[in-house]
């Protein structure tokens, strides 16, 4: 497993307000993972300098064909900035068929709850995936 720890890109203020992202993906195939972590450090380079972004973090399994990804932004209009360009946009396009469940969820977060848990956001998606 590839573990990206959280990687904070910019300052927090404890009483500000920030907008969460997070996704879950299964992948077809175990074999899929080299691409899939190619791919998936392209769009890390791409995190480091997306403007609005606060911090990331995200696990990618072998042989579960898990990927948990969760990041921080300083709002929803960062957020979409980044997921509908540059590399992220060009990896979902190429990584989909590759995938055989995307779940995801967004959720606004005080600055003193930043950087959040990777196991809270996992039950957020499991809430609405359940609904």
């Amino acid at each position: 497993m590839v573990e990206i720890k959280w990687t904070a890109i910019s300052e927090v203020n404890p009483r500000g307000n920030y907008f969460a992202y997070a996704g879950y993906a299964e992948r077809k195939s175990a074999w899929s993972y080299f691409s899939y972590l190619m791919r998936a450090r392209k769009v890390q380079n791409q995190l480091n300098r997306a403007k609005g972004l606060i911090g990331f973090t995200a696990k990618l399994g072998f042989f579960n064909r898990q990927v948990i990804q969760l990041a921080v932004f300083e709002n929803e209009n960062a957020l979409r900035e980044f997921a509908h360009t540059g590399q992220h946009a060009l990896c979902m396009e190429k990584t989909k068929s590759s995938l055989k469940l995307i779940k995801r969820t967004t959720w606004n977060i005080p600055g003193k709850d930043v950087p959040p848990k990777i196991d809270d956001a996992i039950r957020r998606i499991e809430n609405i995936a359940g609904r």
